[in-house]
Parts: C-alpha cells; structure tokens; sequence
C-alpha cells in the first residue's frame, strides 16, 4: 500500500482525486477558497457541514461538493461568486448579502450547478458561458432571478424560481436559455422575459403568480413554448411588442388579471392547441401591426372580449373554439383584420362577431351560436364575409350597421330570437344560397334607406314577417322562397320599395304580400301558394306585379292583368296602372272638413260640458286665449311670445285625458294654428320596435301621421322603462324630439300617464324638459261627478235614472277605493253598462213591460262595489 501525503489540503497518493475542506480538522482544507486552490481539473473538492463566509473565484474544471448532501453547507459572499470554467456545484447553499446584487456571476466555460440552493440575489450569465441549472432553487433575488446576457447558452432544468422582487428569468443582448420542467412563482415582475435578439425555450414549465407578465418577449427577442401553465399573472400571461417572436404549442394561459395574450407593435404570436381562460379583461388582444395565429385552440371565460383586433393587428383562427365571454366574442376595430377557419364561436352575453372601424373579418365554415345580442354585428365602415357559416340560437342573427356590405354565402341563420338578418339604417347586405330559419321576429329585415341582394335564399318558419322592408329600402331579391311564416311573407312598409324576381311566397298566416302607404315594391314572377289572401295593399301604395302565379290562395285580390296566364309570360300593365306592372293604388280618400273660427264657441261649450275637469278646463281655456292673443299679434306684425303648444296630461286612466286632447287640437285647428286638428293616438307598441334600427322609422311614421294634428302618446312612461337604460324607447324619444324641432308649427305632441311616472319620464331627457313645460292634472272625479257620468250615459243611451238609484250609484261609488289603478269615468261606464244588463235581464221576466219600464234604471239595477274596478 502506497502513503499517502496532504499537502495544502490536498492529498496525495495513487488514485487520489478528493481535496477535503473541514475548518480545524488536521490534513484537511480550512477554506472553501483554499480547497479550490489546491484542487486540479477534474478533481472533487468535498466541503464539511458548515456556514462558510467567503469570497470565491472558481476558474478550474473542479467538482464542488457538499460532504452530507443538499442545505449542509451554506457559502455567504460579500461578492457574487464568479465561475470562469468547466466546474460544477453540487447540493451547495449560496447566499447573497445584497439581494439586487449578482449572487453568482457565471462569466466563461460549461459550469453545472446541480441540487443548489441560491438565495438573496441574482444569477448572471455572461459573455460565451454554457451553464446548466439542474434541481435548483433561485430565491430572495431582487430585479431578476436569473439574468443571461452576451452570447450565453442556459439551461435550466427541474429548477425552481420563486420569492423575487422583480423578473424570474430574464434573457437579453444574444443569449438563449432554455427552461424544462421548471416551475416560477411569486416574482413581482414577469415570469420570463426575452429581451434584444435573445431567444428563451420552455417545455413543460409552469409560471404562476407572476406580478406583471407571465411570458414576456420585445424587440427582436424570441419565445417558444411547448405544455407550458401560466396561470394568476397580475398583468398580461404573454406579452410580446416590438418585433417580438413568441411560439406556443399546447400550453395553458389561465385567470389573468388582465389579457391573457397580447401583441403589440410588430410582433408575431403563434398557439398551437393551447387553453385561454378566464382572464381578467379579454382573452387575446392584437393591436398596432402585430400579427397572431391560432390553431386548435380555445378561449373561454373571459371577462372581457375573446379575441380583441385593433389598429393595423391580423388574427387568423383555425378550428378554435371560443366562447363563455362578457364582452363580444370577437372584436374588431381600427383597420384590424381577422381569418377564421372552422371556429367555433359563443355562447356570449354579448355579440358572437362585433366588427367596426374599417375592420375586416373573413369567416369560413364554423359556429357562431347562444350570443345574446347578435351572432354577427357590424357599424362603421367594418367588411364581413362569411361562407358556409352557421349562426344559431342568438338573439340576431346577423345585424349589419356599417356602411360596407356584408356578404353571407351559403350560411344558415337559424333560431335567432328576433330577426334572422337585420339591415340597419343606409346598410348593405349581400345574401346567397343561405337559409334562415325560425327567426323569432322576422327572417330579412331591411331599414330604413338600407339595400343589397338576396339570391336563391330560402326564409323559413319566421315568427313575423319572411322579409321585411322598411321606408326607403330598396332591396333586390331574387330566387327566394319564404316559406310558413306567422305574419306575411313579405312585408313593404310606408315608402318601402325593392325589386322581387323568380321569388315564392308559401303558407304565410297574413296575406303572402302586404304592401303600405305610398310603398313602391316591383314584384315579378313571384308564385304564391297555400295561403288564404295573396296581396294587402293600402291605397296610397303603388307596387308592380307582373306574372304572378297563385296556387291554393283562397281570396285573390290581384286583378287578372297582374297575373301569369298558364304556361305563358304575363300580362303587361292595365290602363292607369305603371307600364312595367300592374299598380294598385286608389285614390287619397278625402279629409274630414277644418274646423273653423266659427266653431270656437261651440266647441269650448262642448269642453265645458265635460263632467268635472274644473282646473283642466280653466288651463284649456286660458292656452285658447294665449292662442288668440299670439294669432292677434302675429296679424299685427307683431312678434310672438315665447310659446309651447305641447302638453304633458297627468292623471290616472280615465279622467277624460284623450277626450280633452281630442278637443284641444280641434280648438287650435278652429284657431288656425293646427292645419287639421285631428288626433293620432300612440303608445309604445306603435313607437318602439323589436330590433335594431325598427324604432326610428316607426316613430317617424306615427308622428307623420301626425302632422297637422295633435299626436296624443298615452302611458308615455314606458317608453323609458326603469333600470333598462339600452331600451329601445331611448331612441323613440331621440327621434321624437328632433321631430318636433323640425315640425315645431305642424304639430302638437302631447303625453299622457300616471303623475309620478309622468315626471320621471320628463326628467329622463333634458329635451323633453324643454318642450313639455306645462303639465295638466287630471283629477280622479269624486263619488258625485262619477254619478253625474253615469246619468249622461243615460241621457245619451235613452235611459231614466230614477232617484233611488241615483242614490244607489252615489253610494256605490262612495264604497269604491279609488286607489291606483282605479278606472274613474271607465268604472262609471262599466257601472252603466252592468246596470242595462241587469235591468234586460228585470224586464224579460214581465209580460207586458211599459215603455217607461224599458226606459227606468231602478237601484235594484246597481251591481255590487266588488264587480266594479
């Protein structure tokens, strides 16, 4: 056996190749630092269980190794450690005193660090280094984790990262590091970050907690990603700007606070079979010039948008599946641009697709399905185009706003709550070969001064009308069949117009083809078939119909020159008729005759007359002298007062509010300040409609109706419902008052309710403030005028009241509770009435009833207070 000798820590002697560091043991090392010195390349420095304070500078191919294994020897440097070789760390515990100081400064060589716990600051990289990190455990740092720069070549392998005050790893200048297996939590800053040219791999890593960014990449940097979970990030899961690169296969980006993917500036973003969920904001965002694919993918639960593209960004989607979003499942504005391919699109609260700006979006094949506002929603100048697409089950199928078409190929529009497809105001839509089914309003809805085309589409089982088109629209529709519609099949409002060709209209409920007031429909070999009235046309309308074809139509009102002969081209126009067509049309019927000056006395002997109404009738009277004074003034050359002629009437029903505005526009008439006086009565049924841009055209149609007249709105309050702040009536009131800006000598507007409903409804538009500054209380009539009604009912039906029962109904209405909801001069007339059904009933029963038994209505006549509300 050969000796053995120690020399500076090392021995020495045949196959010798350990260099012992035990402070205060002979023959052994006293110092880490002195080990390392006597150790050569290739040899192990062993290191006794201990706190070691030093300062190391490690430049040979030596093995550093901890005698008794993980956390038994802890090295506590002043300065960062500095490896410049080959050498490798093994179960070592390296502790900083300044944790945004380097701990470990990795400068040259292929050092490994393996089983190492680094604590209170930074590992650097640097320069031509090829380090590998295996089971450590990076902590305490501030600034960053790991910080690889220069040309360095990283490997982190089964390593943690976790408790530091700003990034776990970050990359810069030209290095790649590679992450596998890795886990990084609880960084204030980013996850990862990939900075310069520098490129960062990751296979199955997981991030989590991350203040900032999970993954971040910027200027020219590069990410990819393979099964990789970040999850609870405080700002954005991935984040890439500049010219960025990120590349994600089947990875999972879960509960953000805010996005989960963004791209921005010039970056590109590729994922690959990865889960987007439940992010704080919007799933995918993509802004500026960047550029995202999406392949295999889903995005689910987002408390914002989906997918979000904006300014010049480009998304393309490819069989992803994205739903469950607060916001529009897809979103796009500014110019962005987005391809799908067989997605899958909804449910959402809101729109499936929602495009604007001068957005463009190209669908092809997929789902759009249980979107509770539209499936598809344009506005501005955004393009859509979709083909072989599905829309199913949302509230609209397809509702276009923009001023660019949209154009539908081959796609089905199926269950939509409310209209199939809706062309808004001036819109342009482009359908062919499509089907839409079970619409629950109408199938086709054009408005106001809206077009396109409709080619070889089939409507079918709408809740309304097949195709609706409303003032001004002009639609041309060719080949297309509406089949079992509930309401007509096709439907032509006041001024609407369009050309129909080769169309079939089948099984409607309402006449196949109802045609309004001064509406110029061209309809041309249509066949209608299984209905009980082909045409309903109004006598102001002037449609064409040539070459029509009936089919089982029960009641035709078509005249024979509107209709094919068998087998052979149809007849052309009659006399008087269009030449293109047969027009049916009859004559403006002719108006009731103005009152006059000279009905002023006795129609304000007729207000008078009015039971009750005491103060109503001295506000009426005091607005006629108003009146005349302002006429008189005006005859003068004089200028007028300051004047509002439109009333607001508050009062519960059936105070005689409608009688009373029925007279006033009568009085202003025979004052010469109305045209013709006449009353139009409204409410929200008449005013507000059930889709989108239905609302205006409705309310401008009633209100021209109006003109010349009073338009009398009753229970106007429920054009502003309480708590539904996006209703319909928000637009009906806009419009109303704009009209009534326009037309303020042509009309008078006047409306009607409840009084407390009454000023809440006032108050919610500041325009209708201005314009209603006078109020008219109508009060409940009290026991004595109701029976003073019900004795002018008698006189006017030829009755006798007798005196007990007079005293009866008094009595009886004094029982009554007036509270809300009471019918007042209702009640009175419905007491009437039961007391002539029950004197009918008294008579029948005598032999031979006098005339004055057919004429008295006794108290025995007087039903019960229960029976009357």
């Amino acid at each position: 056996m050969m000796a053995r000798g120690l020399l500076g820590g090392r021995r020495v002697g045949a196959g010798s190749d350990v260099v012992r560091v035990s402070p205060g043991q002979r023959g052994a090392a006293q110092s880490v630092a002195a080990g390392l010195r006597a150790a050569s390349d290739g040899q192990t420095v062993l290191v006794a269980p201990g706190l070691y304070h030093e300062e190391l500078f490690v430049d040979s191919a030596v093995r550093l190794r901890a005698e008794r294994g993980p956390g038994s020897v802890s090295l506590v440097s002043r300065t960062p450690v500095r490896i410049t070789a080959a050498a490798t760390l093994i179960d070592l515990t390296l502790a900083g005193a300044e944790p945004a100081e380097p701990l470990l400064r990795i400068e040259d060589g292929g050092a490994e660090l393996v089983g190492c716990g680094l604590h209170g600051g930074r590992v650097e990289v640097t320069g031509q280094a090829r380090p590998v990190l295996r089971d450590c455990r990076l902590t305490g740092a501030r600034l960053a984790g790991l910080y690889a720069t220069g040309n360095a070549v990283v490997l982190l392998e089964r390593c943690v990262v976790t408790d530091v005050d700003g990034i776990g790893v970050v990359a810069g200048e030209s290095a790649q590091t590679t992450l596998r297996d890795t886990w990084i939590d609880s960084v204030t800053g980013s996850g990862v970050r990939a900075r310069g040219t520098a490129r960062i791999e990751l296979a199955r890593c997981t991030v989590v907690a991350a203040g900032r960014n999970g993954i971040r990449a910027e200027e020219s940097a590069s990410v990819i990603g393979l099964d990789v979970a970040v999850s609870r990030s405080g700002g954005d899961s991935v984040f890439a700007f500049g010219a960025a690169r990120v590349d994600l296969t089947g990875c999972w980006l879960t509960d953000p606070v805010t996005a989960a993917v963004v791209a921005a500036d010039r970056s590109r973003l590729a994922l690959t079979r990865c889960d987007v969920s439940r992010a704080g904001a919007t799933g995918v965002v993509c802004r500026d010039q960047a550029e995202i694919g999406i392949s295999a993918g889903s995005v689910r639960g987002c408390a914002g948008n989906g997918i979000l593209v904006t300014d010049h960004g480009t998304v393309t989607l490819t069989d992803t599946a994205l739903s469950d979003t607060t916001y529009s499942v897809l979103h796009v504005g500014g110019a962005g641009r987005l391809t799908a391919t067989g997605a899958l699109v909804g449910p959402s609260a809101e729109h499936g697709l929602h495009a604007i700006g001068s957005g463009s979006v190209e669908l092809t094949g997929g789902w759009v399905r249980g979107c509770g506002l539209a499936g598809v929603n344009t506005a501005d100048s955004a393009e859509v185009t979709a083909t072989n697409t599905v829309l199913a089950g949302n509230r609209n199928g397809v509702v276009v706003g923009s001023d660019r078409p949209v154009r539908l190929t081959g796609c089905v529009v199926d269950a939509s709550g409310r209209a199939g497809v809706q062309v808004g105001v001036g819109a342009t839509v482009e359908l062919t070969d499509c089907r839409i089914d079970r619409a629950g309003t109408a199938g086709i809805v054009f408005e106001q001064d809206s077009g396109g085309t409709v080619e070889r589409c089939a409507v079918r089982a709408a809740e309304g009308s097949g195709i609706v088109v409303w003032t001004g629209a002009n639609p041309q529709v060719t080949g297309t069949s509406c089949t079992a519609g509930a309401k007509n099949a096709l439907f032509v409002a006041e001024g609407g117009g369009g050309r129909y060709v080769d169309c079939v209209f089948t099984d409607s409920a309402y006449p196949a083809i109802h045609v309004g007031p001064t509406a110029t429909p061209t309809v041309v070999r249509a066949r209608i078939r299984d209905t009980e009235l082909d045409v309903d046309v109004d006598p102001q309308a002037r449609p064409v119909f040539e070459e029509i074809r009936l089919t089982e139509v029960a009641r035709s009102l078509l005249p024979p020159t509107a209709l094919a002969a068998s087998g052979e081209p149809g007849v052309p126009a009659v006399a008087g008729a269009s030449a293109a067509g047969v027009s049916l049309a009859d004559p403006t019927p002719t108006e009731a005759a103005r009152p006059t000056e000279a009905d002023l006395p006795g129609l304000l002997a007729e207000l008078d007359a009015l039971v009750g109404l005491d103060r109503v009738k001295q506000d009426v009277q005091a607005q006629i002298k108003l009146m005349q004074t302002v006429r008189r003034r005006r005859e003068a050359g004089l200028a007028a007062p300051p004047l509002s002629r439109h009333l607001v009437f508050a009062g519960n029903p059936g105070t005689g509010k409608t009688t009373v505005a029925r007279l006033y526009g009568r009085l202003l008439a025979a004052l010469g300040m109305l045209e013709r006086g006449h009353l139009v009565e409204a409410d929200r049924t008449t005013m507000v409609g059930e889709y989108v841009g239905h609302t205006g055209p409705r309310t401008q149609a009633v209100f021209r109706r109006a003109l010349g007249g009073v338009l009398f709105i009753d229970e106007a309050y429920s054009l502003v419902p309480p708590g539904h702040t996006n209703d319909f009536g928000q637009e009906a009131i806009a419009t109303l008052v704009k009209l009534m800006e326009d037309h303020r000598d042509e009309v008078v507007v006047i409306v009607a309710g409840y009084p407390l409903e009454m000023s809440r409804f006032i108050a919610s538009n500041p325009g209708l403030a201005s314009r209603f500054s006078r109020t008219l209380t109508f009060e409940d009539y009290g026991s004595t005028e109701l029976t003073d009604i019900v004795e002018a009912q008698c006189r006017q039906h030829e009755y006798q009241l007798a005196d007990d029962a007079r005293v009866a109904v008094h009595d009886l209405f004094a029982a009554i509770n007036h509270g809300h909801g009471f019918g007042n001069g209702r009640a009175a007339r419905q007491v009437f009435q039961r007391m002539t059904e029950h004197q009918a009933q008294r008579v029948a029963d005598l032999a031979d009833p006098s005339t004055d038994d057919l004429l008295r209505l006794t108290a025995s006549d007087v039903p019960a207070a229960g029976s009357v509300a």
